[in-house]
């Protein structure tokens, strides 16, 4: 059972959704996560919480965003990609979704999250992101970002491996 807190993000997140407010909504996404983990104060997710991420709010979250897009977004969307990809990689899959710039490889650096596409117009699993970008400046810069998050970051796609794994998991419960 949700607790109320939980309850009134996922209204919210429905609100939003309907609304296709898809920036507020991945903020909005964020804070759910952090609710649902207790991360609230660190406001960002690392791999141990994403690994105790309770499923059924993993699949409340998933389920909206997919009915609100068409199933263009959500975490489900997210995992048929990143399964589509021949090495399984949170590369591959960043290439797909257009969360990199288009760089020759070796070479894909994530875009900063301003430069993501908040609209249908999107590739397809472009969002929600904001749970993959936010991070405490320290550890953005130990990525390659510009202690801004994510952007312009070169490194430790485990997070999103880590996001998949517990999709996949929770698939089979």
């Amino acid at each position: 059972m949700l607790s109320a807190e939980l309850a009134t993000g996922l209204t919210e997140l429905d609100a939003l959704l309907r609304q296709e407010d898809w920036l507020t909504a991945d903020a909005v996404t964020l804070e759910i996560m952090l609710n649902g983990v207790q991360r609230q104060e660190a406001g960002w997710l690392e791999r141990p919480a994403i690994a105790q991420f309770p499923c059924e709010l993993l699949h409340q979250i998933d389920q909206r965003w997919l009915f609100y897009s068409s199933h263009r977004f959500g975490f489900s969307t997210q995992l048929k990609i990143y399964r589509e990809e021949v090495d399984r990689s949170a590369f591959a899959f960043s290439a797909q979704a257009g969360w990199t710039l288009p760089l020759s490889r070796p070479f894909r650096f994530f875009k900063f999250y301003d430069r993501l596409t908040f609209s249908l117009d999107a590739p397809r699993g472009h969002l929600p992101a904001l749970w993959f970008w936010e991070m405490p400046w320290p550890q953005s810069l130990l990525v390659g970002g510009w202690g801004t998050g994510r952007g312009a970051g070169f490194g430790d796609p485990g997070l999103f491996d880590a996001l998949m794994l517990r999709l996949e998991r929770c698939q089979h419960l």
